[in-house]
């Protein structure tokens, strides 16, 4: 396996847009369309030049927040997504964000895990977050 991290491109779309349906389950179109064609930054993993995943943010001031961090089904479990969030929380802090949020369902205790074991510490519940009734889990992670 060769990874790769770099930018999100407008040729991505696509694939982004594959692997978004089938990771997700409340996909937001509009703003991969964002990430893909700017303004939103955002980053692909590549494993031998596939794209298996991607990360993208929505920047305030010295605030983000992480919308969508998707790993294709098979490609899950190897390191892509901790990759992915290395890399776009560092772009966001050397362009001055101190603080990053990302929100997990309730009952999606391996995102939970992954990103608590990554730095992040709930910040809130949000009742009735998504579509189905189910709670989000807003995580933060501070930069030091």
């Amino acid at each position: 396996m060769t990874r790769t991290i770099r930018e999100i491109e407008p040729a991505d779309h696509h694939r982004l847009g594959e692997i978004q349906r089938a990771a997700l389950d409340e996909p937001s179109p509009d703003l991969l369309a964002a990430a893909a064609d700017g303004p939103l930054p955002g980053f692909v993993c590549l494993d031998d030049d596939r794209i298996v995943g991607y990360v993208f943010a929505v920047v305030g001031d010295s605030r983000a927040y992480l919308p969508e961090l998707a790993i294709a089904t098979i490609s899950q479990r190897q390191g892509h997504g901790t990759a992915l969030l290395e890399r776009i929380c560092e772009r966001l802090q050397s362009h001055g964000v101190d603080t990053v949020r990302v929100t997990a369902r309730a009952d999606d205790s391996r995102a939970r895990e992954f990103y608590e074991s990554r730095g992040f510490a709930v910040a809130d519940r949000v009742p009735d977050y998504y579509e189905d009734g189910t709670d989000g889990i807003v995580y933060r992670q501070r930069s030091e």
